[in-house]
Formats: structure tokens, C-alpha cells, sequence
């Protein structure tokens, strides 16, 4: 779930994903929407088994020391039951806030290092190139002293970096299958790297979605959400790449937002089938599995604004889970 949606549905939306039979419920943190920690306290609080994600929140707007406080603090509320994402954040939302996108890799890497040490409840000293900790210790016990941590990049070595140091990944939204196969391949790069193995890794794929037998309606309701998102992706862009969206395209994106002009009436109806889950129940359940067979081992669909969630959640149960290899 996005930030657009209020929280009593994100607590509705938990509720029902777990009474279903789900594995996880996911929500992200999009500046400037509703917060990602808000959502996933209110849902760890109505449900009692379902993992809870969040992704991502990113090492500019919270020091390490407040990450590792709230990750224990919610992990401790939901049994364990918490995964935990950590991103460098979108530069453009980072500027608006006065934060210089400098360094997201290293500065990522030493967030994660530093956060790690915070959660082993001991006491820490740290004098690293983006962070201080100066005798810092958590006052209770965290339940888990390693809880996992998933990183999200879309570059190459922002997931190399993933592979090396993570419990797992979250890809973007508009991943497609060829980006994820390119997506394993970095991380594999890293593991080896590391000399870590990749067993237990988990690749999560975010992947907007639509469920709609009327497709201009469906392509409607997409594309106000994707207009949102697309302008500010990277002219080098492997995800936008892999996807077949070139670099013109991009910046006649960006050039419309910063025109104030509707951004929407670029966007095609390919890209759309293309960037989401988008169409009728046996449409969306084949591009779900184009998304499995690549190699993403937890497809995490969600409702845009403008569908039903409970509604799609519960068609998602019924109608497309049971139908997925």
C-alpha cells in the first residue's frame, strides 16, 4: 500500500491480507504521502502472523540511532514479524527537503553498518565518513539483534551493494522481467563478492496493479498513478531502460512536470501494460508469473488509488494466487 490511502485502510488492509492467507503485507514510505512507520505499527497492532514490510526509508532524513530505535521498536510490537527496507530515497524529493544526494551507496552502506550495531543492544561508538555514535545504547533490549534488513537500488551497484550486505531486495516499482534477471545478476556479482551466500535471499518485486475487465478504465486509473512517479526516474535509468522507455521520452517527462503540463498524456498505453499489473484477472495473472519465472521470489502487488483494495486483495486470493505456478 501507498502513502495515498488512509491508515484505517492500511489496517483493513492487513487485516483481510491475513485473513487470506497472504505471506506479507507491504507498505512504502513516499515523501510527501502518509509515513511508512505509521502504517506498519497500525498493522502490526490488528494482525498476529503476517510479515510486515517496510519499504524503504532512506539514511539522509533519519540518523542511524533513530532507525535502529524504531526498527526494534516495531519489531518488539509485531513478534518479530517485521522486514525492514532501507533505500537512497528519490534525489528529487530528497533536494525538496534541502538534502544533497551525495555518495547514496556508501553513505547506505555505512547506515546499515552503524543501525546493525545499534540493534546488538550494545554500547556503541562509531566514528564513520556520514555518522557519529557517541555512547549511544538502546535502553531495552531489542527482540531480534539481526533483524533483516532488504536494501532497494535500481542502478547497478546499488544492487551490487544489495547482494554484498543485505538480507534481500525491493525492486522499484515498473521492474519488469528482463530488469529483474538483470537485477539477480548484480546481486549474484555482490554475493560472490563477499563470499555470501544467496539461499535465503529474497527478492521483492513492487508491482502496481489494476484488475479491470474494462481496460480503458483500467489504463485510465493507472496512469494517474504512474504519471506521479515517472518524471522523476534517472535519464540513465536501467529500470526505464529495460522496460523500452528511452531517454527522450524521460525528459519530455520531466519537461511537462516542469511545464505544470499533464504529464499523464505522454505516458502510452504500452508503457502502461508495460510498468504494471494492468487488465482483466487472466491477463494480470500472466504477467504475475512472466514476474516469478524471472526470478522475483516475492511479488508484491498492490492497488493504485482509484481501485478497491480490499476488493483487489480479495480477487488477488481467489482468482490470480491459485492460479500462479
Amino acid at each position: 500500500m501507498t502513502g495515498v490511502f488512509p491508515v484505517r485502510e492500511a489496517v483493513e488492509l492487513a487485516k483481510t491480507a491475513e485473513k487470506l492467507g497472504f505471506g506479507s503485507v507491504w507498505f512504502a514510505e513516499d515523501y510527501f504521502f502518509r509515513g511508512g512507520i505509521p502504517y506498519i505499527t497500525a498493522a502490526g497492532m490488528v494482525t498476529d502472523k503476517i510479515r510486515i514490510g517496510l519499504g524503504v526509508i532512506n539514511p539522509y532524513t533519519r540518523h542511524p540511532a533513530l532507525i535502529a530505535m524504531e526498527f526494534a521498536t516495531v519489531d518488539e510490537l509485531t513478534n518479530k514479524r517485521c522486514v525492514f527496507g532501507l533505500g537512497s530515497g528519490v534525489p528529487f524529493w530528497m533536494s525538496q527537503m534541502g538534502y544533497e544526494f551525495k555518495k547514496p551507496l556508501s553513505r547506505t552502506k555505512e547506515c546499515v553498518r552503524l543501525v546493525r550495531l545499534i540493534m546488538s543492544g550494545e554500547s556503541i561508538n562509531f566514528n564513520g565518513q556520514f555518522y557519529n555514535a557517541k555512547d549511544i545504547q538502546l535502553i531495552f533490549d531489542p527482540v531480534r539483534k539481526d533483524p533483516p534488513i532488504f536494501l532497494a537500488f535500481e542502478g547497478k551497484m546499488g544492487l551490487k551493494l544489495a547482494g554484498e550486505i543485505g538480507d534481500g531486495v525491493i525492486l522499484s516499482i515498473f521492474n519488469t522481467p528482463s530488469y529483474i534477471k538483470f537485477a539477480w545478476e548484480r546481486i549474484r556479482k555482490g554475493a560472490k563478492a563477499a563470499d555470501r551466500s544467496l539461499d535465503d535471499f529474497e527478492m521483492v518485486s513492487y508491482l502496481p496493479m489494476v484488475i479491470d475487465d474494462d481496460l480503458d478504465r483500467a489504463f485510465k486509473v493507472a496512469r494517474e498513478f504512474m504519471k506521479l512517479y515517472v518524471p522523476h526516474a534517472p535519464l540513465t535509468s536501467p529500470l526505464m531502460e529495460h522496460a523500452g522507455v528511452t531517454q527522450d521520452q524521460l525528459l519530455a517527462f520531466k519537461d511537462a512536470l516542469q511545464k505544470k503540463e499533464n504529464v499523464g498524456a505522454l505516458i502510452t498505453d504500452k508503457m502502461i501494460q508495460t510498468l504494471g499489473v494492468i487488465g482483466d484477472i487472466d491477463s494480470c495473472i500472466k504477467q504475475i508469473q512472466d514476474i516469478v519465472d524471472a526470478g522475483a521470489n516475492t511479488p508484491v502487488l498492490f492497488p493504485v488509488p482509484g481501485t478497491d483494495v480490499i476488493e483487489t486483495t480479495t480477487v488477488l486470493s481467489k482468482e490470480v494466487v491459485p492460479n500462479l505456478r
